[in-house]
């Protein structure tokens, strides 16, 4: 399996540095990963 390439950002939220595996274009926020669970709803089945 290929390693993806992570790019560097700033959580727009608590101000964290994170790694993302995707090229942050600047026009949306960026979330770290504690504060990206804390944004989407629990999954509930």
């Amino acid at each position: 399996m290929a390693s993806r390439e992570m790019y560097k950002a700033t959580c727009a939220e608590c101000g964290k540095e994170c790694e993302v595996p995707f090229k942050p274009d600047g026009k949306r926020p960026v979330y770290c990963r504690e504060c990206y669970a804390k944004k989407r709803p629990a999954r509930r089945y």
